[in-house]
């Protein structure tokens, strides 16, 4: 085991990365090793990472405190947001560097400043509903362009877009099996032309949505999607169930890899990228992060 810039860096031979791959060779990524939590923290089931605009990794578990930030050489600086969460879920960071994250038992989304002060939430705590001000088990969000925020409503089957202030400004979606609707609206991400793709989870399909809701495709054959990211020209997708990750190209939804296994990842949830080609991976079951890069650039570049 090698010691890095807080980081547990083990080195990984290449078939228990590789796991599963479509064609012969090495998968996109391979893993740098695990950020190092403190023995501090009451480790539980880490949901959800985000990575912040200086580089910072802010980690969201089922533990005390429930929120970690580390820096951008992954170093624990300090953690908050105790008593705050029955069961934490999504993470994100805007660009203002604020804290988003959401709870799906409380039925809310709170928002913290980059300095953990708690400035805002969203839904009415404990109490599930739908409509403009209330949530059921939202589970992530992603933000426009523009500010806009996209809220993965689970519970309700529907994605609810707000402004950056919070304001109600439409929704779309319901439960069911057909275009639109969601057996769980549990992930969703953004690309550069504010496209939103659902992790439908329970379908086994992400769905491709204008920023207004139309409908523009849904994709499947990759498996059962948990968490998913727009890394370049591709949505990269966990899978709780099968663990593994998949990548689908944007332009067409066609999975071009998919690696891992459960002797890699013990159930990937959601994930962030921090556009220097590490991807993190949370991992329910295995109470982590596990940092990935990609396979080009090698382990010891910084």
């Amino acid at each position: 085991m090698e010691r890095r810039a807080g980081f547990r860096v083990f080195v990984l031979s290449a078939a228990l990365v590789a796991g599963v791959a479509l064609e012969a060779g090495a998968p996109p990524y391979s893993s740098e090793g695990f950020l190092e939590i403190p023995s501090s923290v009451a480790l539980e089931a880490v949901s959800g990472v985000a990575l912040g605009p200086a580089g910072q990794v802010y980690v969201l578990h089922r533990g005390e405190p429930p929120l970690l930030a580390f820096d951008k050489g992954g170093k624990y600086s300090r953690g908050w947001g105790q008593g705050l969460f029955a069961v934490a879920h999504g993470l994100r960071v805007d660009a203002q560097g604020n804290i988003w994250a959401t709870d799906n038992k409380l039925h809310v989304v709170y928002k913290f400043s980059p300095q953990g002060e708690l400035l805002q939430t969203l839904g009415e705590k404990g109490e599930a509903g739908a409509g403009e001000t209330r949530f059921r088990s939202p589970d992530d969000l992603v933000f426009a362009a523009n500010g806009d925020i996209y809220i993965a409503d689970a519970g309700n089957g529907r994605i609810v877009r707000l402004s950056a202030a919070g304001k109600f400004l439409g929704q779309w979606g319901s439960k069911g099996k057909g275009e639109g609707e969601f057996a769980a609206a549990h992930g969703i991400a953004i690309d550069a032309r504010d496209r939103i793709y659902v992790a439908d989870r329970g379908n086994n399909r992400i769905q491709v949505f204008s920023r207004e809701g139309r409908f523009l495709a849904a994709w499947s054959g990759f498996g059962n999607p948990f968490g998913a990211v727009v890394v370049g020209d591709e949505l990269i997708v966990s899978d709780g169930d099968a663990h593994t990750v998949s990548h689908l190209r944007l332009k067409d939804g066609k999975m071009s890899a998919q690696w891992g296994g459960s002797e890699t990842l013990q159930l990937p949830h959601l994930m962030d990228h921090d556009g220097r080609g590490r991807l993190y991976v949370t991992e329910v079951a295995g109470k982590r992060v596990q940092i990935f890069r990609r396979a080009e650039q090698s382990l010891g570049i910084k």
